[in-house]
Parts: C-alpha cells; sequence; structure tokens
C-alpha cells in the first residue's frame, strides 16, 4: 500500500509532493500524470520567466484578488503565505524578486529554476512517478482508496491528493464519480475580448498603463494597463475583468458590451475644459495634430476620428457636438464584444469541486477521510499576477501538513 497517491504533476502536485517528502523522507509516494509532461504551466508562465507569486503580503488583502474562493482561501493563506512562500523557494537556492506591479519571478527569470527547485525537492526512498497514467476511477475503501490507472492497474493508497488541474471540459474530475461530490461547472477565465467590426485595429500593438474597463450593465470595472489587439483588447484590466465576470460572460454566451475610459484620473467635466482651453488658445491648429492629454498620438488621432474631429479643419470650427463626442469617446468609448481568445500562459478554469466539500483548515474532504484537494482543481481561482500560483502553493501546502501528520 502506498503511503500517498498524488494525481497531476502540476505546480499544486509538485509542490504537495516535495513538502510531505520533506517531511516524510521514507513515505511511499506516488505522483502519477495522465500526460507524457510535468509542471507544464510552470513551464510557459510569465513567458517563460514563471510568475511565482505577488507581492501581497497580507492574506486579507490578498484574498480579495480571487473571484472564486474568497473568504475559503483566508484559513488557507494565514497557514502558508506569500511570505512563506518566499521561504520555502529561497530554502531551495531560488530567490524570487518583485516587478513594479507587484509580479513576482525567480531572481534567474527562468521557469527552469522553479521546476529545478520542485524536482530537487521531491526526493525520498520510496518515492516514484509514473507518466502517461491517467486515472480512471477511484474507489473508497475502508482503509484508503483503491486507484485504477488507464482502466487496467489498480493501486491502493492510504491517502490521495487530487491536483489534477483544471477541466474546461468538467471531464477531468470523473473519476470522482464514486464521491458524488457536489461541483461547480467549469467555466474559462482570463481571456481577452474579441470585438466584431474591430475599426480599431489599426492601434494594433497600441497599450496604455492605465485605462478603465467596464463590463456594461454591471458595476463590474477595473483599472490598469490595456493593449489593443488585432481581434480586439487584451493587458491586466481586461483579464481582471474577465476573471470576476467569468460566469456572466459565459451566461451570455460571450456576446456582450464594455466600455474604456481612456482618462480615468480626469472627470468629464475636466476633459471638457480642457478641449475648451486648448480650443481657446489653438484656434488654427488642427484637431488631431494636437497633443492634449497624456495618451499615445495614435490613440488620440482614433478619438477624433471616432468622435467626428475631422483633420480637414481646425479647432475654431469644432462646434459644441464635436467636442462632447470627444468627450464622451476619452471617457466611454463603447465596443460589442462576441468571443474570447484564451490568454494561453494564464489560463485557468473558474469551477471545479464546491469548497462546501473541502475543509479549508486541512484541504481534506469533509466526507471522505484520507482524500484530499490542492490547486485548481478546486472552485478556486485568481486573476492574473501570480496569484493562482500562491493558491496552489498554499492548499499543496496544507495538504501535505495534514498527510505527514498521519503518514
Amino acid at each position: 500500500m502506498k503511503d500517498l497517491v498524488v494525481i497531476g504533476a502540476g505546480a499544486a502536485g509538485y509542490f504537495a509532493t516535495a513538502q510531505v517528502l520533506s517531511m516524510k523522507p521514507k513515505a511511499h509516494v506516488l505522483l502519477l500524470e495522465k500526460t507524457g509532461k510535468v509542471l507544464s504551466k510552470v513551464k510557459i508562465s510569465g513567458g517563460g520567466r514563471c510568475n511565482v507569486t505577488h507581492n501581497c503580503l497580507d492574506p486579507e488583502k490578498l484574498i480579495l484578488n480571487y473571484p472564486r474562493g474568497n473568504p475559503w482561501l483566508n484559513e488557507v493563506f494565514n497557514q502558508f503565505s506569500v511570505k512563506d512562500s518566499l521561504v520555502w523557494f529561497g530554502q531551495r537556492g531560488v530567490k524570487i524578486v518583485a516587478e513594479a506591479d507587484g509580479r513576482m519571478f525567480p531572481e534567474s527569470n527562468i521557469s527552469q529554476t522553479i521546476i529545478d527547485a520542485l524536482q530537487s525537492s521531491a526526493i525520498g526512498a520510496n518515492f516514484s512517478f509514473q507518466l502517461h497514467s491517467g486515472v480512471t476511477r477511484i474507489v473508497p475503501l475502508k482503509s484508503g482508496f483503491e486507484i485504477w490507472l488507464n482502466g487496467e492497474e489498480k493501486i491502493i493508497a492510504k491517502h490521495v491528493l487530487v491536483s489534477s488541474g483544471g477541466s474546461p471540459s468538467g471531464n477531468g474530475i470523473s473519476f470522482l464519480k464514486e464521491f458524488n461530490f457536489e461541483t461547480v461547472p467549469p467555466v474559462p477565465s482570463l481571456f481577452t475580448f474579441n470585438v466584431r467590426k474591430h475599426t480599431w485595429s489599426d492601434l494594433m500593438g497600441l497599450s496604455v498603463p492605465a485605462a478603465k474597463v467596464r463590463l456594461e450593465e454591471t458595476d463590474l470595472s477595473f483599472t490598469g494597463p490595456l493593449l489593443v489587439t488585432h481581434w480586439g483588447f487584451s493587458g491586466p484590466a481586461i483579464l481582471k475583468l474577465s476573471a470576476f465576470a467569468a460566469r456572466i460572460l459565459h451566461d451570455k454566451n460571450y456576446k456582450y458590451r464594455f466600455s474604456i475610459d481612456w482618462l480615468p484620473e480626469m472627470d468629464e467635466k475636466l476633459v471638457l475644459e480642457k478641449l475648451l482651453q486648448f480650443q481657446l488658445e489653438n484656434p488654427k491648429k488642427k484637431p488631431d495634430q494636437s497633443q492634449i492629454f497624456p495618451i499615445p498620438k495614435r490613440l488620440w488621432e482614433q478619438i477624433c476620428k471616432a468622435s467626428g474631429l475631422s483633420a480637414n479643419f481646425n479647432w475654431a470650427e469644432a462646434g459644441k457636438k464635436k467636442l462632447a463626442s470627444a468627450v464622451q469617446e476619452l471617457k466611454k468609448s463603447v465596443f460589442e464584444a462576441e468571443g474570447k481568445t484564451t490568454y494561453k500562459e494564464e489560463f485557468v478554469t473558474s469551477g471545479g469541486i464546491d469548497l462546501q466539500e473541502v475543509n479549508s483548515r486541512t484541504c481534506e474532504s469533509i466526507r471522505f477521510a484520507g482524500l484530499f484537494f490542492a490547486g485548481e482543481v478546486l472552485d478556486v481561482d485568481g486573476i492574473t499576477g501570480g496569484f493562482n500560483f500562491q493558491a496552489a502553493w498554499s492548499t499543496a501546502f496544507v495538504a501535505a501538513s495534514q498527510i505527514s501528520k498521519s503518514i
């Protein structure tokens, strides 16, 4: 009998394995992965740099970055916080550094550094792992569990940790059907907004450091960097909004309206005052050749085009209606979206095992002793910026600590 079988060799699964073996080096641990690769999301995260966590050290503030999981995560983060993650990797020779926006990466700027730290920590006299080993069924026994691999091989384990990641189709946790767990149907989170008849596509590649994006007919909005793409809009502001609105947008079949405020630090009155002042002082200048606001020149030219401030006349000829239209475009450019494009490096799934099924103090099933969960298989997901990896490290640590106590 195995002391522990870990299902899924991603961030949470590998971290939990490493933690159990650091506490119980002689434990019989088997790590299973249904594909031929391990830690694949760690490899590509952050453009190959691995966004390990976020420089948000207060657990109460940290949980605000999770559309699903707050406040369940509060107890988890109080046991293993961002600070603890930094210490854990630091003890394994990996220094984690913060960037200006709070994202944290290994000092090497190479994701392989994190992979090496995890794999070198998963060492034990009785540790083994198997690739191409998909779990098809788990059966609870009086003491332990019976795990079926690929419909043929059978393994008996005292403890099982499910860290199989998100499952967009919902089929990824079908092997748990014997348990009749309450689950939340999975939907995509963290995606870009696709815009049909995208008249702004000429601005492809243009970015602004701060724009406020609002989902129409809701109270949801986020301010942050924004990027114009050939299919629509992306960047942290869009991705954060997509995360908090994941279920709303799914219910709308990804057909919705959103607006962009290009000058979030100015109200409409101030914007109009600046336009009128510039008009008064520069009556002979061309509107689209004027530099009035701290936005890229190409963006201002598009605003002028959309509001009718044509290059064929000067400021003295711009009437009240065109000025009001310019204010509208600057403060509330409205777009109709249809569809989404998954942001591959940060893609996560909203949904999974209902948190009411899992004890937040131990990450153990409330109804089945010895069965644990960690990572994205839970109905927990964060916004972009390292938050999803932090949830993986923390839930994995909590589960591993509890498992180690009973081995």
